[in-house]
């Protein structure tokens, strides 16, 4: 399986930090290669998975395995704490024909800056947390690599699982059945790669580390819900893969599919009693 046509864009690597440079080069090797990639999941399937499965896994339940298709997709999940994309991919990792290509980008901030980051990147996830998002006046320069890399990623591989969360950053509020406005990104990418939005929900999670191992050998702690539901509908804008008024649609329906399982979650819990 030949690697999708990495070239580092001049332009890009000129506006980087020495030390982003040095972590982003590291990410497209682990990311952007057939051996890197393998190298990359080998280890989350190996160690970063089953480790980080071990926080969660009795108390998970997962509904709507059957949505996951056999193909490359965009895993779009609600976002209130740092752990719900852990928690999606531990609840679905065995639900894919092969072990997934996971890609999650993410705020460069601190894993692409700090030694800290990188290392911890690295221990998590193979290094996964790729490609970089840059949120300072960088931004608009930088980050059309975000697009163009996830892409490629997803027409390189049926493997390749693109997770991201529409909503761009953390909703802090207390109501889990509320959402921030989504950010136009993850429809554009869908729309040039016309790979498939799998939407998913994720509650149940803590906001913090150290609540979540306490949460572990807790009893009659409510459990961690994901729920999955149908590929979101495009096809009527795959035509117009360069709108921004399309991108802004496909990342709306997204939310809103993303919505409707939150309601799937709040009738499961209006039931759920502790064992």
């Amino acid at each position: 399986m030949p690697g999708p046509r990495f070239v580092a864009d001049p332009e890009i690597l000129a506006a980087l930090k020495p030390a982003e440079r040095f972590a982003y080069a590291l990410g497209a090797q682990l990311n952007e290669t057939t051996w890197g990639k393998r190298l990359s999941m080998a280890w989350g399937h190996n160690v970063a998975q089953p480790g980080l499965a071990l926080t969660i896994n009795n108390r998970l339940r997962l509904f709507g395995a059957e949505h996951l298709p056999a193909r490359s997709i965009i895993l779009a999940t609600n976002h209130r704490t740092w752990f719900d994309q852990f928690a999606v991919m531990i609840a679905t990792w065995d639900h894919y024909p092969q072990a997934p290509f996971l890609y999650c980008p993410v705020r460069s901030a601190f894993y692409y800056e700090r030694p800290l980051g990188v290392a911890l990147n690295l221990l998590v996830s193979g290094n996964a947390m790729y490609p970089p998002v840059f949120r300072d006046d960088r931004g608009p320069l930088l980050n059309r690599n975000v697009v163009d890399a996830c892409v490629r990623l997803l027409e390189w591989t049926p493997r390749a699982v693109v997770a991201m969360h529409p909503e761009g950053t953390r909703n802090q509020g207390d109501d889990p059945y509320s959402f921030l406005p989504p950010k136009a990104g993850i429809g554009r990418i869908a729309l040039a790669a016309r790979a498939p939005i799998i939407p998913s929900f994720v509650n149940g999670l803590p906001r913090t580390f150290k609540k979540l191992l306490e949460q572990r050998v807790t009893k009659g702690v409510e459990p961690v819900r994901v729920f999955l539901g149908p590929a979101v509908p495009l096809d009527d804008l795959y035509d117009r893969p360069d709108d921004r008024e399309a991108h802004h649609e496909a990342a709306t329906r997204t939310m809103t599919a993303i919505a409707a399982l939150g309601e799937a979650d709040r009738a499961f819990m209006a039931t759920w009693r502790p064992d």
